[in-house]
């Protein structure tokens, strides 16, 4: 079981949406399909696409430019994700990790706390992920929530319009 998001957009192909079918792959983000196991959380896809999950019908149009200003929280609470829910640290990835030890340490773990994490993080935090985001040095798992964010873009800009989020879960 698992949560799965579905970005669409209007002319959308057919092998675009095919590309999306892919076997509960966590690092598909580039192809508009997001996937978190439960596991415990907190659920990054709650936090960064929130508005499908309020949804009565669990999808909505959310801005590019949203999408953008929750993606170094986003990456952050993947990071955080790893590290307690799978106890995996990165190697090479200590920055990011060693900005999130107060957060780490203060936080008690429910499975919507991802609001509260992300309110505690700061500027340090924020411009530290930023920076890796722009690098692109990151684990595949954070990156795939990058590439997300960064096909909303893309097909935004085409488009003139949001695309659709429809979260599966």
């Amino acid at each position: 079981m698992g949560i799965d998001i579905y970005m669409e957009w209007p002319k959308q192909t057919k092998a675009e949406k095919a590309a999306q079918i892919t076997g509960f792959s966590a690092t598909h983000g580039h192809k508009g399909y997001l996937r978190e196991a439960y596991h415990g959380g907190p659920y990054v896809t709650k936090f960064l696409v929130r508005e499908a999950f309020e949804a009565e019908s669990a999808e909505a149009q959310i801005p590019a430019k949203v999408l953008r200003e929750r993606l170094p929280a986003a990456v952050m609470l993947a990071t955080y994700r790893n590290h307690v829910v799978y106890e995996e640290p990165d190697p090479g990835f200590a920055t990011l990790a060693d900005a999130l030890a107060t957060v780490f340490a203060e936080t008690k773990r429910t499975d919507n706390e991802g609001e509260e994490i992300a309110a505690k993080m700061v500027g340090e935090q924020l411009r530290a992920a930023e920076e890796l985001i722009k690098q692109r040095k990151l684990p595949d798992y954070c990156l795939s929530y990058v590439d997300f964010v960064e096909l909303a873009e893309k097909v935004e800009a085409k488009l003139g319009k949001p695309v659709t989020i429809i979260a599966s879960y």
